[in-house]
């Protein structure tokens, strides 16, 4: 329990700074989160899959094991709602959309080391498309086909694919250009906690039953699914830990600022990401522990 304490109280110590960073200074974060998504995102996504033995099924697993999560949340809201009787649609983008960043991938990384980042890479990708396509269409109600715009528009993308087209060429990129991509790298995990901390100063809870009710949709109901998944696909080692870890994580920040782009449940949205962050840190180390 203190190794996984070693890894968890860092983390959530960075996200904490920039909770009370955000509380007192009020800051303006969009150059910073420019440089993250502009710069860091794209240099890790890269960097972490152009030297990893990749195993194509392997690869597949991970892509689908993404996707039956994200989808098997989604329809199990649907139903839930249906029951209820509660007409939503904001609501579902945190719901579908876990966390697979700011999170994961330090937590990860610092349990799996690269080999971990490299898995969680996988796994971010499916989302990352999944959110520019689906998640804009639900919560703006525009069709898929104008969102798919949004997807070209994301330069980590770029990154992953082209890391993935040299991993399979079996091309040498020069450490010329390694290092200044891995150093650039560096700074995605201390700057996504502090952007992460910086949002949630802003939240205020919001009917709290319905959020409830969300947060467990997104969390409880994606660890059961991330737990088929892995079993269905057969996943061992860092890959089995990866899916588990990322099913069950909390709603993404993206999905709050994209619900208050839109207008659409705001208020809502920003309550389950700011509900399941919190229970990540309870969630988390058991998960942890229950994956040693």
């Amino acid at each position: 329990m203190i190794d996984i304490l070693k890894v968890i109280l860092p983390t959530f110590s960075v996200i904490l700074l920039g909770y009370f960073f955000g509380k007192t200074k009020r800051p303006d974060m969009t150059a910073v989160v420019e440089l993250v998504f502009y710069l860091g995102l794209p240099a890790i996504a890269f960097t972490s899959v152009i030297d990893k033995s990749i195993v194509l099924l392997d690869a597949t697993k991970m892509w689908i094991s993404a996707l039956m999560v994200m989808l098997g949340c989604g329809l199990t809201a649907w139903i839930v709602f249906k029951a209820l009787r509660q007409q939503h649609s904001g609501l579902y983008l945190p719901i579908l959309i876990m966390n697979t960043v700011n999170i994961p991938f330090p937590i990860i990384y610092l349990v799996y080391g690269n080999e971990g980042l490299f898995a969680a890479t996988l796994f971010y990708i499916p989302n990352m498309l999944f959110l520019y396509t689906i998640g804009i269409s639900i919560v703006s109600g525009k069709s898929w086909k104008n969102s798919i715009k949004e997807v070209l528009k994301v330069p980590a993308l770029y990154g992953a694919v082209a890391g993935l087209i040299v991993n399979f060429s079996h091309i040498t990129v020069p450490e010329l250009i390694v290092k200044p991509l891995s150093f650039i790298g560096l700074m995605v995990i201390p700057l996504v906690l502090i952007i992460l901390g910086v949002n949630l100063s802003t939240v205020k809870l919001n009917s709290l039953p319905t959020t409830l009710l969300a947060s467990f949709l997104r969390v409880g109901v994606g660890l059961m699914l991330g737990l088929l998944a892995v079993n269905l696909f057969h996943l061992t080692g860092v890959l089995r830990a990866v899916v588990i870890l990322d099913a069950a994580m909390p709603a993404a920040a993206n999905t709050a600022m994209m619900a208050t782009k839109y207008k659409n449940e705001a208020e809502l949205v920003s309550s389950v990401v700011f509900v399941t962050t919190i229970a990540s840190l309870i969630i988390i180390p058991l998960l942890l522990a229950m994956l040693a």
